[in-house]
């Protein structure tokens, strides 16, 4: 008998990137994604996004793109 697993949705991808996942759901997702390269190329993108937001709320002026600065700009007011 093989296990059922849940199927990944946009939301694990989204918690994924959030790195809001456990050990084991965190597995099957990055399985998931190794086997679908243009779902994983738009987490890709969406964890450089993550990171350019962070590091631009965080770190000094110049470091990211100044759309991303932008954002994270408007995000900072809003929170």
């Amino acid at each position: 008998m093989t296990a059922v697993v849940d199927p990944v949705t946009d939301a694990d991808l989204d918690a994924y990137v959030d790195d809001q996942l456990d050990v084991a759901r965190r597995i099957e997702v990055e399985a998931f994604l190794s086997a679908r390269p243009e779902v994983a190329a738009r987490v890709m993108s969406d964890l450089r996004t993550r990171d350019e937001l962070r590091v631009a709320l965080a770190g000094p002026v110049g470091m990211a793109r100044p759309a991303t600065t932008e954002a994270a700009r408007r995000l900072e007011r809003a929170l």
